[in-house]
């Protein structure tokens, strides 16, 4: 991957970033002892029991073919997770701004909220690795602008299982794999524009990565399976490839590619899968942080 590609990531982020925390900086020192400005206070430091991941991804197109379709995001997510005695409450809070058109109504968005509960894993040794089995229940609240005003989706509802191989070690290869059921809940069959919705889905997943020391390489391919209200079968795919790095348990960052799209080509039988595709295929770059 050229290196002008990830500055073109990486630079405009960190830039945007550091003007946005000097401007704040300089508000906070020219503010009047009397006004209400809020200050801020010292966190208290989170009970084993409660967990926070936090996300920040630039992402864009693997190729600019300058005629205006380049796709340009900075995504925000954060995903809070508290543990209970028969299982994990996770949710997770997205919002993506289209940095091309960042001053349109419709170019940035929330995504829908997924409530998800995890149960207690089941563990066990499998000669020098820790497999794992998963299992967990989800319902979706709707809040993204496509999901609320187009689709009315009132709700999705569904259930996975997933299957894991991990070293004992910290470093070596880990292996994973899940499936998930899931029904979703509309209000009408059809979209406002009058396609047909999906009623049913169900996506299969599978995972390799490999690891050593604070590095991680990683390959993941999600197929995901639609079924419409008209009983009709979609089928699109997802394929991912990242490069990982943990500065500590709190800090790491990631450089990755990822190619999507319909799973067979328009002729009906040919696979569409691959890991390149100069007109979908797509770069980026993440910040994360756990407490």
């Amino acid at each position: 991957m050229k290196l002008n590609v990830f500055v073109t990531l990486i630079l405009p982020t960190v830039l945007m970033l550091a003007s946005i925390n000097m401007a704040t900086a300089a508000t906070s020192a020219n503010a009047p002892a009397s006004s209400t400005t809020l200050i801020a206070t010292p966190v208290a430091q989170p009970t084993p029991n409660f967990h926070v991941d936090m996300k920040l991804t630039r992402s864009t197109n693997l190729i600019d073919f300058q005629d205006g379709t380049r796709s340009d995001s900075l995504d925000y997510e954060i995903t809070p997770l508290m543990k209970t005695s028969y299982g994990s409450l996770i949710t997770s809070i997205t919002y993506s701004q289209n940095l091309r058109d960042m001053y349109s109504r419709t170019a940035s968005d929330w995504g829908d909220v997924p409530l998800i509960f995890a149960f207690k894993p089941t563990n066990w040794q499998w000669s020098d690795n820790t497999a794992k089995i998963s299992y967990s229940v989800s319902a979706v609240l709707p809040l993204s602008q496509n999901s609320v005003k187009k689709d009315q989706l009132q709700t999705a509802i569904s259930g996975k299982i997933g299957f894991s191989l991990a070293p004992k070690e910290s470093s070596g290869f880990g292996y994973t794999t899940s499936i998930s059921l899931g029904r979703n809940i509309h209000a009408f069959e059809e979209d406002i524009n009058g396609s047909i919705l999906n009623k049913y889905s169900s996506n299969q997943n599978l995972g390799i990565n490999y690891s050593i020391s604070d590095w991680s390489m990683g390959i993941d391919f999600t197929n995901r399976t639609r079924l419409t209200y008209k009983n009709s079968v979609k089928s699109f795919f997802e394929i991912s490839e990242e490069i990982g790095y943990s500065v500590n348990n709190n800090i790491s960052f990631a450089l990755g590619h990822t190619n999507a799209g319909s799973t067979i080509k328009e002729n009906g039988t040919d696979s569409n899968i691959d890991l390149y595709n100069e007109n979908n295929s797509s770069v980026y770059a993440t910040l994360g942080l756990s407490y």
